[in-house]
């Protein structure tokens, strides 16, 4: 898995924006899930919102090598194996 802090700041910094906005978001409450579920477990809030920024940003990049769609149902299981 990836680390955003190894990442380019800029993308790590925008990655972070996008996990933020879909904590807002009531239609990927499973964003929610993880962050909350990391943090039980001992990670700050920003380590946990950098490991959910690592599984879009792996999913993005999926995404662009195989030219589809952003496939919600995968992100979604890959949140829930964090």
């Amino acid at each position: 898995m990836r680390d955003l802090n190894d990442q380019n700041p800029r993308l790590g910094n925008e990655i972070r924006t996008v996990v933020e906005r879909q904590l807002q978001q009531a239609d990927l409450e499973e964003v929610n899930h993880a962050v909350d579920r990391l943090m039980e477990e001992g990670n700050s809030r920003e380590k946990a919102i950098d490991t959910v920024g690592t599984v879009l940003l792996e999913e993005m990049s999926e995404m662009m090598a195989e030219k589809e769609p952003f496939d919600r149902e995968r992100y979604i299981e890959r949140l829930q194996e964090l």
